[in-house]
């Protein structure tokens, strides 16, 4: 059986048929995050199930959360646009709401969190304030929320149908994202996406933010305009500068193991720099 699943953008909820099985909803901002979180009377705003920001949780399942990545920038390829590179922050926000949700036994309504006494709902924060409580600096916003499916290939192929979620997937503003997975103790799943971008953040991206290689010849791309670039494979000495361009092959190291490419950029006086990592697994091939 099909039932609607519920989409939100920009803070308007919307129905629609997106998949069997599932309840979805998207929002976006291109504005800063709003208010600051604030606690409800009797907890701690730094207190995980009460409040709407602090400790992280543990990842319950990093290889689904990877997964989302590398097939939500598979999309992206496939329409033209640069991978998004995943950013720890983003991931701790998207598990923090996560693990609210299934905590609380809701499901986002209108993104925001809430917490639960006395059996209902309270209200606690914006969408957005949650979400700069972890990721500093955002000036553009955006997040996905699933219920119910029960991989991330089933996850994001449901987003992608679904137009405000595949908005945020396509949108060539973020250049940055995080996922956040949470199964309950006996039934559901809640997967959270969340994308940003920081104006002064301008990151490299290897093979498109797979976790793995088993080639040292992968595809890098580098936001931003500049004029020129170096590159650098692990501690080694940088190339020398060459004209910019924002993708380009690049060779790992000959060396098993988590190898790391660092870039910097520069236009006239401004220098920025960035990195990203890869396993490489040369036994594999």
């Amino acid at each position: 059986m099909t039932r609607a699943c519920r989409l939100g953008l920009l803070a308007l909820l919307v129905a629609t048929l997106v998949a069997p099985a599932c309840s979805s909803a998207a929002v976006q901002s291109s504005g800063p995050p709003g208010p600051s979180p604030t606690a409800v009377a009797g907890g701690p705003a730094f207190a995980h199930g009460t409040g709407c920001s602090g400790a992280a949780p543990l990842a319950t399942n990093a290889d689904w959360e990877r997964q989302v990545i590398e097939l939500v920038n598979q999309e992206r390829r496939a329409n033209g646009l640069p991978p998004l590179k995943h950013e720890p922050s983003l991931t701790d926000a998207a598990r923090w709401y996560a693990k609210d949700m299934m905590d609380d036994d809701y499901f986002g309504p209108g993104h925001d969190t809430y917490d639960r006494s006395g059996g209902s709902l309270v209200r606690v924060c914006d969408w957005s304030a949650r979400i700069g409580a972890f990721y500093t600096g955002g000036d553009a916003l955006g997040e996905n929320i699933a219920d119910d499916y029960s991989s991330p290939r089933e996850a994001v192929t449901g987003w992608m149908r679904s137009s405000g979620h595949r908005a945020n997937i396509l949108n060539g503003d973020y250049r940055e994202t995080g996922v956040g997975y949470r199964a309950g103790p006996s039934h559901g799943h809640r997967w959270v996406q969340d994308f940003g971008r920081r104006r002064e953040i301008y990151p490299v991206v290897i093979n498109d933010e797979a976790a793995s290689t088993d080639s040292r010849f992968v595809n890098l791309y580098v936001y931003g305009s500049w004029s020129e670039i170096r590159i650098r494979n692990d501690g080694e000495a940088f190339s020398p500068w060459q004209p910019f361009t924002s993708t380009r092959e690049w060779t790992l190291a000959n060396l098993d193991g988590l190898r790391t490419v660092s870039v910097e950029m520069r236009s006239g006086s401004t220098t920025v720099t960035a990195s990203d990592t890869i396993a490489l697994s040369l036994s594999r091939r």
